[in-house]
C-alpha cells in the first residue's frame, strides 16, 4: 500500500489575491472591460482633435457647460440637504422602531425614479410643476413659472439623482458598527449630538461617494430634462441636450466636442472624489 503524500500547505496570508480567482472568471472580466473600453476608445479615435479648440470655445458650448455645472452643483446641494436626514431616518430611526414595517414602502417610493423611464419622470414633473399641474397651476396664478426654466432643470435633476444620494448613504449608515452610537448615548449625548458627532463623521466616505454619484447623475441627465425643461439655448440646454441637438442637425463634430467636455467633467469629478476619499481615510473616519 502506497503511503499518502503530505497534505498541501494552506495558502499563506498576504499572498496574491489572484490565486483564489477561478480561471473561468477571467474571460467574462475581459469581456466586461472590452464592452466598456471599446466604445470609449472609438469615441476618442473619431474625435476631430484639430478643430476641438474651436468647438469647445463656441459660446453655445461654453453656455451648456456653465449651465450643466451650476445646475448639477445645485442638485447635489439640495440632495445633501434633503437626502442626509432622509437616510438617517430610514437607516437609524425606522429600522429600530415599531414603525419598521413602513421602511420598505418608503424605500420603494424614494427609489421609484431610479426605475422610471426618464420620459415618464419628465411627464410626472410636468403634470406636477407645469402651468396646468397640481402645484404648478397655483404657482402660475401667483405669477411663478417653473417649466422650461433653469429651475426646471434643477428639479428634473434632483428628481432622478436624489434617490442615488439616499441609497448610497443608507447603505453606509446601515454598515456602521453600532457600538460608537451606543457608547455616546450611555455618556449622555443627545440624539442630535450622536448624529453630528458620531454617525456623520463615521459616514464621511459614504457622504462623499453619495455626493459624487449625485453630481455625476445630474450632469448626465437628459430625458426628464428635455421633457420638463425643454432644450432652450442659454436657459435649459445642458451638455447632454447640446449633444442631442448636434446629432439631430448632423453636426457630428459638435456632438463629439460636447461629449468630450462631458467626459472631461466626469474625469475631474472622479479625481476630486478619489482625493476626498483619500483625505477621509487619512482622517480615519473617527467620531468627533
Amino acid at each position: 500500500m502506497s503511503t499518502p503524500g503530505p497534505a498541501p500547505a494552506p495558502p499563506r496570508p498576504g499572498g496574491s489575491p489572484f490565486t483564489s480567482v477561478p480561471a473561468h472568471a477571467v474571460l467574462p472580466t475581459l469581456l466586461t472591460l472590452a464592452l466598456i473600453a471599446g466604445p470609449l476608445l472609438a469615441l476618442l479615435v473619431r474625435t476631430p482633435w484639430g478643430s476641438l479648440p474651436q468647438l469647445l470655445t463656441e459660446p453655445a458650448a461654453l453656455g451648456a457647460v456653465r449651465l450643466s455645472v451650476l445646475t448639477a452643483l445645485a442638485t447635489t446641494l439640495i440632495s445633501a440637504l434633503l437626502g442626509t436626514p432622509t437616510a438617517l431616518v430610514l437607516a437609524t430611526v425606522l429600522e429600530k422602531s415599531r414603525a419598521r414595517r413602513l421602511t420598505w414602502p418608503l424605500y420603494g417610493l424614494i427609489y421609484t425614479p431610479i426605475i422610471f423611464s426618464p420620459v415618464v419622470s419628465g411627464l410626472a414633473l410636468l403634470f406636477f410643476w407645469g402651468r396646468r399641474g397640481l402645484l404648478g397651476s397655483w404657482l402660475d396664478a401667483a405669477g411663478i413659472s417653473v417649466a422650461y426654466t433653469p429651475l426646471a432643470v434643477v428639479l428634473a435633476q434632483t428628481f432622478v439623482a436624489l434617490p442615488f444620494f439616499v441609497a448610497t448613504l443608507v447603505t453606509t449608515l446601515r454598515a456602521l458598527p453600532p457600538e460608537y452610537a451606543e457608547i455616546a448615548r450611555l455618556e449622555g449625548a443627545s440624539p442630535a449630538e450622536v448624529t453630528t458627532r458620531v454617525l456623520l463623521p463615521l459616514a464621511t466616505p459614504g457622504l462623499l461617494t453619495a455626493a459624487v454619484l449625485t453630481f455625476a447623475r445630474a450632469l448626465g441627465e437628459y430625458g426628464a430634462t428635455v421633457t420638463f425643461a425643454g432644450n432652450i439655448e442659454g436657459v435649459t440646454r445642458t451638455i447632454p441636450l447640446a449633444i442631442e441637438l448636434a446629432l439631430s442637425s448632423n453636426r457630428m463634430e459638435a456632438a463629439l466636442g460636447a461629449a468630450l467636455m462631458l467626459i472631461a467633467l466626469y474625469i475631474s469629478l472622479l479625481a476630486a472624489g478619489a482625493l476626498a476619499l483619500w483625505l477621509g481615510r487619512l482622517k480615519g473616519g473617527r467620531p468627533l
